[in-house]
């Protein structure tokens, strides 16, 4: 690959941009369960975020508002919580890895940069109210709002169609590998992100040809 070709590069949010963990929300459910089967924050864990099965991925892809998604909660689990109760359990869970954040506003201006996240409306709108770090990213393409999550390639078609140039001009960052391979085999170059300090060494050595890393 020409490394000078990279035009556009996107960043995945959870666990590059702001670490978290999904299961202190089991934790924190598990005071409010009523349901005997489920009085277990592993298996709250699983009925919630289960890849395939899990009532998050409804959530994730835009096919439940967030009452919706609460009620159906509620129901499965039979909690005694009300949704304004529910909301901050469910989305303080973020903090953010600053030495990301550097590495974002190092790049502004020199590259197009954007956000490629799965995600849902309660922990979006609360982290663009929270972290003013992803203000700093131009487009954000959010599963919720468009339908699709990663690693299904509809939700990159997506991110190449506002870039407006050959995938191979487009870089993404993801946390996790097969979102990275997804992004590859539509032919976009990728980053599978570990740490900060990795994250800057592999991009200053796909970047640092174009002059501008």
């Amino acid at each position: 690959m020409d490394r000078k070709s990279i035009e556009v590069i996107f960043f995945d949010l959870g666990n590059v941009i702001l670490p978290f963990n999904h299961y202190q929300i089991a934790e924190k459910l598990l005071a409010f369960v009523q349901r005997e089967e489920f009085q277990d924050a592993n298996k709250i864990f699983f009925h919630l975020f289960d890849w395939q099965n899990g009532l998050i991925n409804s959530f994730d892809t835009g096919k439940l508002s967030p009452q919706d998604f609460f009620y159906s909660i509620k129901q499965s689990l039979q909690l005694s919580i009300s949704f304004e109760a529910f909301i901050p359990i469910w989305n303080h869970i973020f903090v953010e890895d600053r030495g990301v954040s550097e590495i974002i506003r190092s790049l502004k201006g020199k590259w197009r940069l954007g956000l490629l996240s799965n995600t849902d409306p309660l922990h979006f709108e609360y982290i663009a109210s929270t972290f003013p770090i992803v203000s700093e990213l131009e487009k954000w393409i959010l599963s919720y709002e468009v339908g699709y999550k990663k690693p299904d390639p509809r939700i990159y078609q997506k991110a190449i169609e506002w870039a407006s140039v050959q995938p191979e001009r487009i870089l993404f960052i993801d946390d996790t590998q097969r979102h990275v391979e997804a992004a590859l085999s539509l032919g976009m170059e990728g980053i599978h992100f570990l740490s900060a300090v990795q994250l800057r060494k592999e991009l200053n050595l796909k970047l640092k040809s174009t002059g501008r890393a």
